[in-house]
């Protein structure tokens, strides 16, 4: 009789293997985003609308100023031109002042958590009319004038998800005809 993995909690019940040999398990698997909100209470939803100015002007900023990593899982986006032919893209690690910023309190998905997120989150119509400048383009979605038409919104998630370490900044820029006003949503929640 070799090694036997035995119940940590002193049933005296022993793991079985399989055929194949394989451990055999009944597991319960939750996503990370799910555990930090079921768990913790620290998942929450960015929502925002917002017209730009004109071509290639920032939207939106996102700072993370909590100790634990910030992860962005995707957005949610419409728009109200059905003449709109943009892109929409999104830069980490850019710095300096915003101009005319308004602040934007995120929501917290669970009802029974009285947690706020740590960060700033801010709008605005051309926020790089202060300083705001340096960051490196991660993603572009383009939205062709067809696809606005529907007037619906279309959910994206990045397919790595981006990690905010503290003080990192995320920023979405719109680019193209900057025609209608962008309805997002950002999904976001804390893991280390």
């Amino acid at each position: 009789m070799g090694f036997q993995i035995e119940d940590g909690q002193g049933t005296s019940r022993t793991a079985g293997v399989d055929d194949e040999n394989r451990l055999k398990t009944l597991a319960i698997t939750r996503s990370m985003e799910h555990a930090s909100n079921q768990k913790h209470g620290t998942a929450y939803n960015v929502v925002f609308s917002q017209k730009p100015k004109a071509a290639d002007d920032c939207i939106f900023y996102m700072k993370n100023t909590d100790d634990t990593d910030m992860v962005i899982e995707g957005l949610t986006i419409g728009v109200t031109d059905a003449g709109a032919n943009e892109s929409i893209y999104f830069k980490l690690g850019d710095s300096g002042t915003r101009d005319s910023a308004t602040d934007i309190v995120p929501s917290n998905l669970n009802s029974g958590s009285g947690n706020k997120a740590d960060g700033d989150f801010e709008k605005g119509e051309d926020l790089t009319a202060g300083t705001l400048d340096g960051g490196t383009e991660f993603e572009r979605i383009v939205l062709a004038a067809a696809a606005a038409t529907d007037k619906v919104s279309s959910t994206f998630n990045f397919n790595q998800d981006v990690v905010l370490k503290k003080n990192g900044v995320f920023t979405i820029y719109i680019g193209g005809s900057f025609a209608g006003t962008y309805y997002l949503t950002v999904n976001i929640h804390y893991h280390d």
